[in-house]
């Protein structure tokens, strides 16, 4: 479909199951438990099957820093704000040479003077998590408008306060936070509006595939962000199959190294799809 040691104040929280599936959700939760037990760090994890209601949640409402993973809510607002004819997808931004900012993206390698389309920093700041073109993207939307529509999702754990690489702002405390929970509910509402479409065929073309869907087979198809900071490994998206959608989320901090970040990823995306899609074909 789409077009270290033991958590033990993990919370986990398991719907009712919806009919017969054939999948053991009991096994995946343990087995994702387990997994978590491996590494030091704070662990959030939603994995829920939009098709049958079942779902693992692990932490969902625990506040983590939100890395690249912010851009997400950044797209939906712009692509609502489009919708709303407040923003041409086709109107060009100046890049000045003021904006240039380092990280992640490939804006900052090129010349001056270019004058990307709206639509084309939503492609880089996703696909290439180009910091240049969130914060451009950021400017355009405005601050305060995009956390107004977090807001009005009940992202209550979400919220932007300051643009990519600002170290000024950070120094004087501001961030930007999520929790699965808030990503969960904001891949439902991009699965339920109307412009579903322009954002999932963004969100496939996602460059950095390392985590989540590394270790997946059996043409999966993962609509996904990542975001990474020193100590910090997020990804979150919806795997799509021929006959469902999962959404599947996995936030770590506070790593001791972050490869163990991406160790988890990797084999949560692979327990998924052992236990979850293919039981389910």
């Amino acid at each position: 479909m789409c077009s270290g040691t033991a958590d033990r104040k993990a919370t986990v929280s398991l719907p009712p199951k919806r009919g017969d599936t054939g999948v053991d959700t009991d096994k995946l939760k343990l087995n994702v438990l387990n997994l978590c037990s491996r590494i030091e760090g704070k662990k959030a994890i939603v994995i829920e099957d939009l098709k049958t209601g079942e779902a693992v949640e692990i932490n969902r409402d625990e506040v983590f820093p939100a890395a690249s993973l912010i851009k997400v809510p950044v797209l939906s607002a712009l692509f609502r704000m489009a919708k709303e004819n407040h923003i041409a997808l086709d109107e060009r931004i100046e890049l000045e040479k003021d904006s240039r900012i380092g990280g992640f993206g490939i804006l900052k390698d090129l010349g001056d003077g270019l004058n990307p389309a709206v639509r084309d920093l939503a492609v880089l700041m996703i696909t290439l998590s180009d910091n240049i073109a969130a914060n451009l993207l950021i400017d355009r939307i405005g601050m305060s408008q995009i956390n107004s529509e977090l807001q009005a999702m009940g992202m209550k754990h979400t919220v932007l306060q300051r643009k990519m690489m600002d170290s000024q702002a950070k120094e004087r405390g501001l961030d930007n936070y999520t929790s699965a929970g808030d990503m969960q509910k904001l891949m439902k509402a991009i699965l339920e509006s109307s412009f579903r479409g322009d954002i999932l065929d963004i969100l496939f073309r996602q460059q950095c595939n390392n985590k989540l869907p590394a270790l997946m087979e059996g043409g999966v198809r993962f609509a996904h962000k990542t975001g990474d900071l020193p100590g910090v490994e997020h990804d979150a998206g919806i795997i799509c199959t021929d006959d469902r959608e999962i959404i599947a989320i996995v936030l770590t901090d506070e790593l001791a190294d972050n490869r163990e970040g991406i160790w988890l990823n990797q084999e949560i995306g692979k327990l998924i799809n052992s236990e979850l899609i293919r039981e389910m074909q």
